[in-house]
């Protein structure tokens, strides 16, 4: 299951986290992405980080907070 956040194309991925206002929307958009199929958010995060790590700029996203 983590790897379908993997499976969605780089340019893809990083459009939707950047469009993203929180890591809960981040996951949806990233769920929609691998074809409705669960992706657990620790491997959105994990990906995020793996391609700041690689230079590619992705915004700074927090969990949703309960209102």
């Amino acid at each position: 299951m983590h790897d379908r956040a993997w499976q969605v194309p780089e340019e893809a991925f990083a459009a939707a986290w950047n469009a993203s206002a929180s890591l809960d929307e981040a996951t949806e958009r990233v769920k929609e992405l691998a074809g409705g199929k669960q992706v657990p958010r620790w491997a959105v995060l994990a990906r995020a980080a793996a391609l700041r790590k690689a230079g590619r700029v992705m915004k700074e996203l927090r969990p949703a907070t309960a209102a």
